[in-house]
């Protein structure tokens, strides 16, 4: 942060929690609110999302988004597509629904499916994240940005995470974690919302038995919706408007 402030007349932040941080090295830091907060103001109704989908009206329907990179979805894919499976055994007529951030993710994605032999049951979209969000009665999610849209998308989640195991190493030896959490919606609303399956805990099992457990307690998936809604309002900060004002205001005036 001394650094970047160091270098910087003003440090545009995206997350409200930045400023203060900024504000112990003398930074002049402003937050101006977080770019998705704008896409996800007007949220469509589940049914009209599933229609676009071409996914069933009546039933559940898993979103699994094992991450943007190849990296994620080779530590990552074949976990949550077992565990996806696991769950559509058990719970009769449920849909499986994958949307990848693009062609290669979506090659690396079906790779997966093609080797386990399971390519019709889950659907594969490419892009269209968003709208398999707010289809989805839950999300099976890799840390990131995607678990940030599902919150904000109010769609009840497990985030489930894995580094490479040397990372790892080296995050715990130098005690580089900080914060008790580390998916976007329990950082944000500071307290452990959504469950976080990380490393060894990431397993078919443990996964499958946490996404069981949320689609089995129809109280405890509400009482999710409620707390990921005041996401929305944390992150709305003015967006682009607001990150003009902030410029404008360090030039010269006339």
């Amino acid at each position: 942060a001394a650094k970047i402030g160091a270098s910087a007349d003003r440090v545009l932040c995206l997350f409200p929690m930045e400023p203060p941080i900024y504000a112990r090295y003398g930074v002049d830091a402003r937050f101006v609110g977080h770019p998705l907060a704008e896409r996800f103001e007007n949220r469509p109704a589940q049914a009209d999302a599933r229609a676009a989908l071409e996914l069933p009206l009546k039933g559940r329907v898993l979103a699994i988004l094992p991450g943007s990179r190849l990296g994620e979805i080779e530590r990552l894919g074949e976990i949550f597509v077992l565990a996806a499976l696991q769950c559509a055994n058990a719970i009769s007529g449920l849909k499986l629904i994958a949307p990848m951030a693009d062609s290669d993710c979506a090659k690396a994605f079906d790779a997966i499916l093609a080797r386990h032999r399971v390519r019709g049951q889950i659907l594969t979209v490419e892009g269209r994240a968003h709208e398999a969000l707010w289809a989805a009665d839950v999300v099976l999610t890799a840390s990131g940005t995607a678990a940030l849209e599902a919150g904000l998308a109010e769609t009840p989640m497990v985030v489930a995470h894995r580094i490479h195991s040397l990372s790892y190493r080296i995050v715990r030896l130098f005690g580089l974690l900080k914060s008790k959490h580390v998916s976007l919606p329990n950082i944000l609303l500071n307290q452990s919302v959504v469950p976080e399956l990380l490393q060894d805990d990431c397993t078919v099992e443990k996964i499958t038995d946490a996404l069981l457990a949320l689609f089995r307690d129809e109280a405890r998936m509400e009482a999710m919706q409620t707390q990921l809604s005041t996401l929305l309002p944390l992150l709305g900060g003015g967006g682009a408007d607001a990150a003009a004002e902030a410029v404008a205001d360090l030039l010269p005036k006339r």
